[in-house]
């Protein structure tokens, strides 16, 4: 039997209470505001970049629903997709809903592309944000919906979420 000194015991537990925050974060219950900066990004068509982004986030779909879920293995919530998918481009954001708010530059619904992160404010749930992958294809997007769902494709144009929309962020 391995004998710790109290200093290794603490930094154990330091690291087991981190490990359990950031996979308890999933789509976050803090309350942010939505940046309202009104900036419309004028570039047209969607990169190759943004293209294979909607081809990984698509092979994602079937995938369960997993509150904290960052992983095909496990399954995802919301933020924890929209990260693995830009982890597999070498695209680094935050995990968490509330802070991919703040990632990358905002743009007008009227200008997103292939790629760009939608977010909406659901009333209820506990969840302050969703988030997804804009997929284009006449405004559709890839996310991980709730508990006892699956990663799907679904249109933006649905009045539930557009009601709900509150702003895109490109990072590519």
């Amino acid at each position: 039997m391995i004998t710790l000194r109290n200093s290794s015991r603490k930094i154990i537990l330091f690291a087991v209470i981190l490990g359990l925050a950031v996979f308890l974060a999933g789509c976050g219950k803090k309350t942010v505001s939505i940046p309202r900066s009104g900036r419309i990004i004028t570039t047209e068509g969607s990169s190759k970049k943004g293209s294979s982004v909607v081809s990984v986030a698509r092979s994602q779909i079937g995938k369960p629903y997993k509150w904290g879920g960052a992983s095909p293995a496990k399954g995802f919530d919301c933020s924890g997709l929209v990260w693995w998918v830009y982890n597999q481009h070498g695209v680094r954001i935050p995990r968490v809903s509330w802070q991919q708010i703040d990632a990358g530059k905002p743009v007008h619904l009227s200008r997103i592309k292939a790629g760009d992160i939608v977010f909406f404010r659901i009333p209820g749930g506990g969840k302050s944000l969703h988030t997804g992958i804009y997929t284009g294809d006449g405004k559709f997007f890839v996310h991980s919906p709730k508990s006892g769902h699956y990663v799907r494709e679904e249109s933006m144009n649905k009045a539930y979420w557009r009601k709900y929309f509150v702003g895109a962020r490109r990072v590519l």
